[in-house]
């Protein structure tokens, strides 16, 4: 049997290959879309649909950042608002406790200058026990006035003692328990009246419950002793 050589051409054979696929791409692609065809499906109104998808979300994505922004700016106006109510507040505060101090004040010089509408005679007017800010440490305020139709000087002294808890026990302590210089009585001598201040120092865990304050003029006109007792919350009350 004769032997016949045929020639090989790749190149025909690699066109043959591609065009095939192209074939069969295309022929895939129409049947595709003629079944989207055949169940109704537009493909153009479904592009103008996508489109109009994404105008969308981009004007929501534009709505959603400008809500962002208007948060923003009304989180930091509530801010401002809020801090600027609370300046408000502490100024209020403030003016109310001015008022107040003024207040007394007031009722203070009307009792030294309204003899009539106050007895004559020595009076014990204000008592205070304020802490100093160092540990332990707190100062007395004793203010005693007399009405200005006394035209004589007012003297004599003033006793003070603290009754309190330490350790549990109920116990009293006097001036000179409380004071570094263990004095035992503070002196007076005013026509109107006079702010007598001392610093007392009080035993480390010694809670006070009330202070009792005794006023003894000296003289034989001077009147008869005043006392008085006065409760405390804490020292500063």
């Amino acid at each position: 049997m004769p032997l016949v050589v045929k020639p090989y051409n790749p190149w025909r054979v690699r066109v043959v290959f591609v065009m095939g696929t192209l074939i069969i791409v295309m022929a895939g692609w129409v049947l595709f879309e003629y079944g989207r065809f055949s169940s109704g499906f537009d493909s153009l109104e479904a592009y103008k649909v996508r489109g109009g998808l994404l105008d969308t979300q981009e004007q929501l994505e534009d709505q959603v950042e400008g809500l962002r922004e208007q948060k923003a700016v009304l989180e930091r106006a509530s801010q401002i608002k809020k801090k600027a109510y609370a300046e408000l507040d502490l100024n209020l505060k403030v003016l109310q406790a001015e008022l107040l101090e003024l207040k007394e004040e007031l009722a203070f010089y009307r009792g030294i200058v309204s003899p009539n509408r106050a007895s004559a005679g020595l009076r014990l007017q204000r008592f205070k026990l304020e802490s100093t800010g160092q540990p332990r440490s707190y100062r007395s305020k004793v203010v005693l006035t007399q009405v200005l139709k006394n035209q004589r000087l007012a003297r004599g002294s003033v006793k003070l003692s603290m009754e309190g808890l330490l350790n549990g026990q109920l116990m009293t302590l006097t001036l000179k328990d409380l004071t570094e210089k263990q004095i035992k009585e503070i002196k007076y001598k005013f026509k109107y009246f006079q702010n007598l201040e001392e610093d007392l120092i009080l035993p480390e865990g010694f809670k006070p419950l009330r202070a009792m304050i005794q006023v003894n003029p000296r003289g034989r006109k001077g009147g008869k002793p005043i006392e008085k007792t006065i409760e405390l919350n804490k020292p500063g009350d």
